[in-house]
């Protein structure tokens, strides 16, 4: 994958694979390395490790990466790239849909896109900030938020709100937030129908999700009292 490449640059990749038997070789050692990553921990992790693990000389490994850190930050990589497309999707199906309906997508997708390999990303949480790719999860973030801002726009006219844009940023680094902290400290929540129910009410009323007004039949208690309430 393109966003593949660019986070092996940035890991100080030595070479990037160009012949389908190589990139089978770089695809098998980031997977190995999710394996022992989940099995053993960071600090077990190592490259010889992962080149014994997936089968390989840790000569070969070297040709690609040059350290245990370079691995890692291609696998968040990945896992970003994965969760990008799966926002892609959410931007197609949030395009045209209803205030509840778009609401309920939004809240569904900040917490697919924690639970859907909730042990794996879990452990690559907790090494984003030591290995300094933070950025990479915010331009997943972005993804969400450039979505959400259309989405906003579109029915600005059913909800309360001054600057989409804002209002998109807020919103997503709020359920980001919310949902990283659950997979952190209590993972049960992700596949809480409670915990999503609190989700869906924050965001409706952040938006101001405005109710249909009702309109009395003519002659009824509430047209009676209206009249009434006139005379006095």
């Amino acid at each position: 994958m393109r966003a593949t490449a660019r986070g092996s640059r940035r890991a100080g990749t030595r070479k990037q694979p160009s012949q389908t038997r190589s990139k089978a070789l770089v695809d098998a050692l980031i997977q190995t390395t999710a394996r022992v990553l989940l099995r053993d921990g960071w600090q077990a992790l190592t490259t010889n490790r992962i080149a014994r693990d997936a089968g390989v000389s840790v000569g070969s490994l070297y040709q690609y990466f040059p350290n245990k850190e370079a691995l890692l930050l291609a696998l968040i990589e990945r896992i970003a790239d994965e969760m990008t497309d799966r926002l892609i999707e959410v931007g197609s199906a949030l395009r045209d849909a209803p205030v509840e309906e778009g609401i309920v997508t939004i809240v569904r997708a900040a917490l697919d896109v924690s639970r859907r390999d909730a042990p794996l990303y879990r452990a690559v949480l907790v090494e984003l900030p030591r290995q300094g790719a933070l950025e990479l999860f915010e331009r997943v973030n972005r993804r969400l938020a450039d979505a959400l801002t259309e989405w906003l726009v579109a029915r600005r006219d059913e909800l309360e709100v001054v600057d989409p844009s804002l209002t998109a940023h807020v919103l997503v680094t709020s359920l980001d937030a919310l949902t990283d902290h659950a997979l952190l400290f209590h993972p049960e929540l992700l596949e809480s129908p409670r915990f999503e129910q609190e989700l869906h009410a924050l965001v409706s009323g952040y938006l101001g999700v405005r109710r249909p007004k009702s309109h009395p039949r003519r002659g009824g208690s509430r047209a009676r009292s209206s009249r009434g309430g006139v005379g006095h």
